[in-house]
């Protein structure tokens, strides 16, 4: 359904918020918390599980080998939660919300137990393999009951929280991640999220139930889901992999690709109930929400792995340094999602989320300035930091619920499953993307008898400094910072074409418009929390 700010979507959205009115009745405020716990532990497991892992990778190649394929304990991971989110989203709108987080978190503990207990590295990425399937369940199903159990006036607030978690998370999981690794050993980086997926299935599973199941027999596309699948698999292998692969195996795997994206454009354009369904992203507002996510992604993703790369690699900083040098961003990211809760809902989507985006395009370029004058790079950097951080929680959160805005009930999973999709991807190309620049201008400047024989990775850590020598060090360091303030200046353009995502969006306040809810009505297919047994 197209959002359009007629006087028909308004009397539909009065009807369906009379009638959200009523549902609320039976849902104390206290049952409503205990479930809110339930969704932000779900939440935190799979957020925490992104980041914690990463200051364990030492210990574990030290003890696991595998140096060689260690990359993919997180690019299978990745490759899983990303390919499942949308056919997670699409079940939740067929068989219940409840059912497939559940699943999903059931997956994620067998998952992060088995990665504990692996011999091998082989054996680590299988299991983590595992534990992404189960992964790829819990963002969007997790919004999409927020979305449920709560109505459009009291969501903002409440989703702006479970966007805080993955900033809060991105503060305290390398930190966990550090200590347990010291302190115990890096198996207990993974079994540290099995209790709180349990204790959280286990409140999901005494207080919360469908009223009722959709209408008619269960008909998943597996055929659409399939084409997903690989598609969005082989692009993900070209963009990950693609640099230790020859010029020709890159372009057969991007046909590949292609192929596949066409393949499931024609089959979703004639199925009868498809995974993703295509109208999505012919209606305006969802089609720029969804590309502004993707936009959102590379820069998200693309922060976390250039800017430590340039603490470290070229001012020769440590790792806990260029770690503390993202703690700002996040912060400030909790803070402004608690006060977009609010401006959203007063303010619209359009203004909230231009907001926001104007603040991301300061602040990527301070980056992308820090990196030219190297001298000022400290204030550039915290300037910049705290302007992205200020500017993902108007963005993401104006995004997000334009989408759920905008579709009804039977919709929802679905249309969340396709948005956190659209970041993930977004993340995984753009960080291939730029890599792949950064590749290209340092090999350009590190070509030539002068810096043959030289490693490259030695100067990525100061206790390695003294293996290059000063000439060769002064080298890399300054052939590293000019390419990545190429990098940096990409970031700012990804940012300012989200400009135009931005002005697609919806404008006036969300509650002048809407999907109307009667479907939503007429199904009874409302989250309801269930009294305990």
């Amino acid at each position: 359904m197209s959002v359009t700010e007629t006087e028909e979507t308004e009397r539909d959205l009065s009807r369906g918020a009379a009638s959200d009115s009523e549902g609320d009745r039976s849902i104390s405020k206290s049952d409503r918390r205990i479930v809110t716990v339930a969704l932000l532990l779900a939440m935190a497991v799979a957020a925490l599980e992104q980041t914690v892992v990463s200051t364990a990778m030492t210990s574990i190649i030290a003890q696991l080998k595998g140096i060689r394929i260690y990359p993919w304990v997180f690019s299978a991971y990745l490759l899983a939660s990303t390919i499942s989110t949308p056919i997670y989203g699409k079940l939740a709108d067929l068989i219940g919300r409840r059912r497939v987080l559940l699943f999903g978190l059931l997956m994620f503990s067998v998952g992060s137990m088995l990665s504990g207990l692996s011999r091998s590295m082989p054996q680590l990425i299988a299991f983590r393999v595992i534990q992404g399937l189960g992964a790829g369940a819990l963002g969007p199903i997790v919004l999409t009951i927020i979305s449920d159990l709560y109505p459009l006036h009291e969501r903002p607030k409440v989703q702006g929280l479970f966007s805080a978690i993955w900033g809060v998370s991105s503060v305290v999981g390398p930190l966990v991640g550090g200590v347990l690794t010291d302190q115990l050993s890096w198996r207990w980086v993974f079994f540290l999220t099995v209790p709180f997926s349990a204790f959280s299935a286990w409140i999901l599973v005494r207080r919360v139930s469908e009223v009722s199941q959709p209408k008619g027999g269960v008909s998943l596309d597996w055929r659409g889901a399939m084409l997903l699948a690989a598609g969005s698999a082989a692009l993900l292998w070209v963009v990950l992999s693609g640099r230790d692969q020859p010029i020709a195996v890159i372009g057969v795997g991007f046909a590949v690709a292609v192929a596949f994206f066409i393949l499931f454009v024609r089959h979703e354009r004639s199925a009868s109930d498809p995974i993703l369904p295509i109208e999505l992203a012919t209606d305006p507002a969802i089609a720029a929400a969804l590309v502004g996510n993707f936009l959102v992604g590379c820069l998200l993703f693309g922060l976390e792995v250039y800017v430590p790369l340039y603490m470290q690699g070229v001012k020769g900083g440590s790792a806990t340094r260029a770690g503390g040098t993202m703690t700002p961003l996040f912060l400030t990211w909790s803070v402004s999602v608690a006060v977009a809760a609010f401006v959203v809902v007063r303010y619209g989507f359009r203004k909230s989320a231009a907001v926001g985006t104007l603040f991301l395009v300061l602040g990527t370029f301070l980056l992308y300035a820090g990196a030219v004058w190297s001298d000022s790079y400290r204030v550039c950097f915290l300037i910049g930091m705290i302007a992205i951080g200020l500017g993902m929680g108007p963005t993401s959160l104006s995004y997000l619920l334009s989408v759920q805005n905008a579709v009804p009930w039977n919709r929802r999973g679905a249309a969340t499953g396709a948005l956190i999709f659209s970041r993930t991807m977004g993340g995984s190309i753009g960080v291939g993307l730029l890599g792949a620049s950064l590749g290209f201008e340092l090999a350009g400047r590190l070509k030539g008898d002068v810096a043959r024989g030289i490693d490259v990775a030695a100067a990525l850590r100061p206790e390695t400094h003294r293996q290059l020598g000063v000439a060769a060090l002064k080298l890399v360091q300054g052939s590293l910072g000019w390419s990545l303030q190429h990098v940096f200046l990409e970031m700012f353009v990804l940012t300012v074409a989200g400009i135009a995502c931005v002005y697609r969006l919806p404008g006036g306040k969300p509650t002048s418009y809407g999907a109307s809810e009667r479907a939503e009505i007429e199904e009874g297919a409302a989250i309801a929390v269930a009294e305990a047994v």
